[in-house]
């Protein structure tokens, strides 16, 4: 079976090299691109009482760019395991991470759920997407918003004539990228979507 991961990197090639590990034909090609965004100013010294992470793509732009020696120590809650693993990996902060992987499991824990109006909060995020937790919390807190990055379309030309069998997809944006595409690419509607959550396998539907 050949299969192919479109999620952004590094999780694209990490999948791919897995199931290659397990005798599987497949291969990494992101549909979308990942763009920094600058900071209109950076962030404050002054440590939040907590920061909220929603993407592995924002922290490597926040560790990057923004972290500071006064933010160690900071309360974080990463959305999952691989947005928590790069704060983990850095060292100096306190990381907790929800049951279900996703802005409704986040939005559950005690920490957020018992946020006082004078408590700060950092939203670590990227440009578009869902809103919810921003909505939900700017005002139970003091909630500051940092868009890190945006997506850009980076759709294939050709699929090199494989006979492709499943389609890794890793958000609903990236869902929009190929429907739209998938004709051009000659893609069939045998074709099996492997997708990371309930809420991108409705939206496929």
């Amino acid at each position: 079976m050949t299969h192919w991961i479109s999620y952004s990197e590094p999780s694209g090639s990490r999948i791919a090299k897995t199931l290659q590990a397990q005798g599987e034909d497949a291969f990494a090609y992101p549909v979308t691109r990942i763009q920094r965004l600058p900071l209109p100013r950076p962030m404050p010294e002054t440590c939040p009482d907590f920061i909220i992470a929603l993407s592995q793509h924002a922290v490597a732009a926040y560790l990057t760019d923004y972290a500071q020696p006064s933010h160690q120590g900071a309360q974080v809650i990463a959305i999952g395991q691989s947005t928590a693993q790069g704060l983990l990996d850095a060292g100096g902060f306190r990381v907790e991470i929800p049951d279900e992987a996703n802005s409704e499991g986040l939005l559950a824990l005690p920490a957020l759920q018992q946020l006082q109006k004078h408590q700060s909060v950092w939203l670590l995020t990227g440009e578009g997407g869902r809103d919810l937790v921003a909505q939900v919390l700017k005002n139970q807190c003091q909630l500051s918003r940092y868009d890190l990055y945006r997506r850009e379309s980076s759709m294939p030309t050709a699929l090199s004539g494989r006979d492709l069998q499943s389609i890794w997809v890793g958000s609903i944006h990236a869902l929009q990228q190929i429907s739209a595409g998938a004709q051009e690419l000659g893609i069939g509607p045998g074709t099996v979507l492997v997708v990371p959550s309930q809420r991108v396998a409705d939206h496929a539907k």
